[in-house]
């Protein structure tokens, strides 16, 4: 084993688990959808250490990138970091699997509304006891909304009584995201971080992307948790941004109001995932072929997205205008 400077930590401490059972060490279009194993088919001993998992932290250690796609990954995750193919379980717990929710992002996938959590009913307490026991912090949810979710609310509940030392990290579109239910939780004094995936500064625009939102209610939640920030009861708070055709030219107030809360952005790149084909069309506005996407990278070009308050990934950073010929050639085939 040895210690490496600034380099990514997810494979040698991170895990998550997927809607399927499949485990990855980060956001699954970061790692080219490269899964270690299947908890399903395997334990979760088998999968950590297997021979797909040393794979993957093999490219770590040699610096042969074959594997992670480097244009989509922020880069935000590195850190001194312990490298070898294998490792201890992870210090960082991503339960991914719990895909309900209670509102409908546009561009989100649609299976929260027919998901069948029985799997992960039946095996809560193995789930918590095997793949806990090295675990820090524990992170829901990248698929839905962990605090509308009655089974990922237990999944909580029982995380906080068997290890009291654990942190959370909860992503959430933000309505529930209020002092009464993480008070419910018991982890009002255990939070490491949230992520507010909201996607708009003005009401319009955030009520044309969040079908079932609650804009006022948001708002109100996101000064409850700049409070828990400022003091010092809350590590890391996050805006996310998923960036469209509809909310581009909002990306600088955006920056500038998470300033004032005390937080940071994640601008995210829109993906397909299961989103309707005509909808993903109209909002995919990093396809040089959408009329609108002169106009964006222009946007990006603002010296605001040097700050240290926004992550931004090199496929945006790397965008670059098209000729007007060809813009007016593709504006004339959209007619």
């Amino acid at each position: 084993m040895q210690k490496t400077d600034n380099i990514c930590t997810f494979p040698f401490e991170s895990a998550q688990i997927s809607m399927q059972g499949d485990v990855y060490v980060c956001c699954p279009p970061w790692c080219n959808s490269y899964s270690l194993g299947n908890i399903y088919q395997e334990s979760f001993d088998q999968i950590w250490n297997g021979e797909r998992a040393k794979e993957f932290r093999r490219q770590f250690i040699t610096g042969n990138y074959n594997i992670c796609n480097l244009d989509l990954c922020v880069k935000d995750c590195t850190h001194n970091v312990v490298v070898a193919e294998t490792v201890e379980k992870p210090k960082t717990f991503i339960f991914c699997y719990d895909a309900t929710c209670n509102v409908k992002c546009i561009f989100c996938r649609s299976c929260h509304q027919k998901q069948d959590l029985t799997y992960f009913n039946e095996n809560m307490d193995n789930i918590i006891t095997n793949m806990l026991e090295n675990a820090e912090n524990v992170v829901l949810s990248g698929v839905g909304e962990a605090l509308a979710s009655a089974h990922s609310r237990k999944l909580i509940k029982k995380i906080s009584e068997k290890f009291p030392k654990v942190k959370f990290s909860l992503i959430s579109n933000g309505i529930l995201c209020d002092k009464e239910n993480l008070e419910e939780l018991g982890i009002i004094d255990k939070l490491l971080s949230i992520t507010i995936s909201l996607h708009a500064v003005k009401q319009k625009t955030y009520e044309k992307l969040v079908i079932g939102g609650n804009y006022k209610k948001v708002m109100k939640n996101l000064e409850f948790l700049s409070e828990l920030k400022r003091t010092g009861k809350l590590d890391k708070f996050i805006l996310n941004f998923v960036v469209t055709a509809y909310n581009y030219k909002e990306m600088d107030p955006y920056i500038k109001m998470a300033e004032k809360l005390g937080a940071t952005v994640g601008f995210l790149e829109l993906l397909e995932l299961e989103t309707n084909k005509d909808i993903y069309k109209k909002l995919n506005i990093f396809d040089e072929k959408h009329p609108k996407y002169n106009d964006f990278v222009k946007v990006l070009r603002n010296p605001i997205f040097n700050s240290d308050a926004c992550t931004i990934n090199d496929c945006m950073k790397n965008l670059k205008p098209i000729s007007f010929i060809k813009s007016l050639k593709y504006k004339f085939s959209h007619l």
